[in-house]
């Protein structure tokens, strides 16, 4: 079974993207900010993370960089899913592990775990 981590402040979101990924037999825990997504790192060991970028606190521009900075970590592979995806594109945030970029705008929710399937693949 896949390990995903869903790091979003919109709990709504985050709900849905559990239920859709759980639905596809993924096992599934989520942190509402960078701080908490950084423990639970640690201790759920995921094999992908799903993250926004723009969160209260440190945003997740700033998780990425402090996942690069270890090497286990910096090999998780991260699907961005942002309602900024017209601001930013993958070429840019590539060198930071992240995988695929989502438009939170246009998706589907099925889309999440198909992501989650492809990069974990």
């Amino acid at each position: 079974m896949t390990r995903v981590l869903v790091i979003d402040d919109d709990e709504w979101l985050a709900r849905l993207f559990t239920r859709r990924l759980e639905h596809n037999s993924m096992v599934v825990q989520s942190a509402p900010n960078a701080i908490e997504a950084l423990d639970l790192i640690d201790s759920f060991r995921p094999a992908v993370i799903i993250l926004d970028l723009f969160m209260p606190g440190p945003n997740g521009l700033v998780l990425l960089h402090e996942l690069q900075s270890y090497d286990d970590l910096g090999r998780i592979p991260v699907v961005v899913c942002t309602t900024s995806a017209n601001d930013i594109t993958l070429e840019q945030l590539r060198p930071y592990g992240v995988r695929l970029l989502l438009d939170k705008v246009s998706m589907h929710p099925d889309d999440i775990a198909k992501a989650v399937q492809e990069v974990a693949a």
